[in-house]
């Protein structure tokens, strides 16, 4: 008896520490997934010098999902959809992947890479007001509060009412394209049940390119063919497969090992890596506005994550919606 307690208790031990290993693991992933999401902004910025936003969606989707399908192919996956999900899915393809990630490249293009990556960070708030609507989640005093100091961040990042047209454009492309995909994530949400994180974005991703690839061809018609130096090239190589396929792996992986909520508090990194990048490799210069908007805009994301004071640990992971599950 007293041998079987010895290695009942060796094997919760070892079970621990089995545990906190992955666990540190997770924490690895998860700062490699929002530097490579930082640096995509960062490579976007570059390419866009040589091609345009329309072209640069295109060429990042299609390795995207040459990636992807590779993956699936080495997991012998079988891809089978439900036919009444089909809509679904092409919606999503629609409005979260191509609509959103256009909005996304012309608020690069318009704001450069720091402050469009500093917008987007704006995702969990912009996720949480939504969720309450379409999942019947808790709308919170304290997410409203944040929701507003996110926006007024926002508005002094780009300089209010004075700011420059094109920085308002960008701004204004930029907020559209996060709430497009906070619109898109709700529906991923409801996937999420029935379909495998990898499957149901490799599918989205290839009805996007259904939308992608002749939006990019009547501009290529009707501008001609880009200049494409071998630079423009590496960088949409690592766009779509760095600042998608790779960061979607290890952003599941890091779910399956942490809560959803301490994955999400890493969001903050993702600004500050492309703010850093963007100053080294693109030259690109930050106001005094800049800090200020931004360390509202960050302020709202941390303090979004912290748990409830009345709210045990339990009860907040309960409750958190999973929509940190999707790829970005």
């Amino acid at each position: 008896m007293v041998g079987e307690g010895y290695n009942a208790d060796m094997g919760v031990k070892n079970m621990e520490k089995t545990k906190s290993g992955k666990t540190g693991i997770a924490y690895i992933a998860l700062l490699v997934v929002f530097f490579l999401w930082g640096s995509v902004y960062v490579a976007n910025g570059y390419i866009l010098q040589s091609l345009s936003p329309i072209e640069l969606a295109c060429c990042r989707f299609v390795v995207a999902a040459i990636a992807l399908g590779a993956a699936l192919a080495v997991r012998r996956e079988k891809i089978h959809v439900e036919k009444r999900d089909w809509k679904t899915f092409l919606r999503i393809g629609f409005i979260g992947y191509f609509f959103s990630i256009e909005c996304a490249m012309l608020s690069i293009q318009w704001t450069g890479a720091s402050m469009a990556s500093l917008i987007n960070s704006l995702n969990p708030v912009i996720i949480s007001v939504f969720a309450a609507f379409f999942l019947r989640e808790k709308l919170t005093a304290k997410k409203i509060f944040c929701l507003v100091l996110g926006l007024l961040g926002v508005l002094v990042v780009s300089g209010g009412p004075s700011a420059e047209p094109g920085q308002l454009t960008g701004v204004l492309w930029g907020m559209g394209s996060i709430t497009t995909w906070a619109w898109a994530v709700m529906y991923v949400r409801r996937l999420s049940d029935r379909y495998d994180a990898l499957m149901i974005t490799f599918l989205v991703i290839s009805i996007s390119l259904l939308f992608h690839i002749p939006t990019a061809g009547i501009e290529v018609a009707v501008k001609g063919m880009p200049a494409i130096h071998p630079m423009t090239v590496l960088c949409i190589f690592y766009s779509g497969v760095c600042g998608t396929a790779i960061p979607q792996f290890l952003w599941s992986f890091a779910l399956s090992k942490l809560p959803a909520s301490t994955c999400s508090m890493f969001y903050p990194l993702m600004p500050v890596f492309s703010a850093l990048l963007g100053v080294m490799l693109l030259g690109e210069s930050l106001s005094g506005r800049f800090f200020i908007g931004g360390a509202m805009i960050v302020s709202t994301v941390i303090v979004s994550c912290l748990p409830d004071k009345r709210g045990s640990r339990e009860t907040e992971e309960k409750n958190l919606p999973d929509y940190e599950q999707t790829e970005r």
